[in-house]
């Protein structure tokens, strides 16, 4: 079997087809994540790679990241109609400028259904789901890693502040060795996100201030060094924002978000584009002399 995982590129940026050497290594992170999350009642959910409009215009997220967001749009028109403008998607011309935006648009990031989907409860325990979805963000950029379409697998928890706090620490600790294990000397730092607008400053540093938010970094490529997983507090913010409660208070929030392909890329630059060569120790933990 073809043991080089390196992706192929489709023409479009940020976009790429995996061979079957890559998958196997996303399936053994998979399996690792499983294994870490073992010992928590986690709920699995299949998440679809849309999401409701109006959720994310309600999350905050429209007004928040709208650079990042990719909308769905259609054709209402009649048939007849179309066929005025049918010629021009032969010829490259304009035939898309009747397209509508509808209720739909791509999803982010994985968690938001999960918030969404508790709205109105009141949580007399902490509840926990695991998640992964295809997701899509409009990076600018062509830099390695910094993909449009990837999956995002994430590890999401609703309760009260501390029990938030501590789970968040925990997997903080647990991700951070687990990244270690696999050879890839990730370091933790404190992040914000890109938020967009006359506000962002502001929203990046209180984001700081109170460590929402916590990166774990790796190389990527030579000098380059992206995160590659993060663990997230958004304390009441969901709560009030889908109306949800624990102990008689706004819910709060926790998540630990992991990039696959990410993952992924670093571990085809610390150890090589064919898997068959990597440490026999890693194969193992991964999966891949299955």
């Amino acid at each position: 079997m073809n043991d080089d995982a390196r992706p192929l590129p489709t023409g479009a940026s940020g976009v790429y087809l995996y061979p079957a050497a890559f998958e196997q290594v996303v399936a053994g992170l998979r399996a690792g994540i499983a294994a870490m999350a073992a010992d928590e009642p986690f709920q699995r959910l299949a998440v679809p790679p849309v999401i409701s409009r109006a959720t994310l215009e309600r999350a905050g997220y429209v007004a928040s990241f709208p650079q990042l967001l990719g909308t769905v749009h259609s054709y209402p028109g009649t048939p007849a109609q179309w066929a005025e403008l049918a010629p021009l998607a032969a010829t490259g011309g304009d035939w898309h400028r009747e397209q509508r935006i509808g209720d739909l648009v791509l999803l982010p990031a994985a968690c938001y259904p999960v918030h969404a989907s508790l709205a109105g409860r009141e949580l007399a325990e902490p509840v926990r789901f695991a998640v992964e979805a295809s997701c899509f963000r409009q990076e600018l950029t062509s830099e390695t890693g910094r993909m449009r379409s990837f999956r995002m697998a994430e590890l999401v928890t609703a309760g009260t502040e501390e029990h938030c706090l501590a789970w968040r620490e925990r997997w903080l600790e647990r991700v951070t060795d687990w990244l270690a294990g696999l050879e890839l000397k990730p370091s933790v730092e404190v992040a914000d996100d890109p938020f967009f607008g006359r506000g962002a400053r502001l929203y990046q540093a209180a984001q700081r201030m109170q460590q929402l938010k916590f990166e774990l970094r790796v190389e990527l490529g030579e000098g380059l060094v992206q995160a590659v997983a993060s663990a997230n507090i958004h304390k009441e913010h969901f709560g009030e924002v889908f109306g949800f409660t624990a102990g008689g208070e706004p819910g709060q929030t926790a998540c630990t978000a992991f990039g696959l392909e990410r993952i992924t890329l670093a571990l085809l630059h610390a150890h090589g584009p064919r898997t068959g060569e990597w440490p026999d120790g890693l194969r193992a933990q991964l999966g891949l002399d299955r």
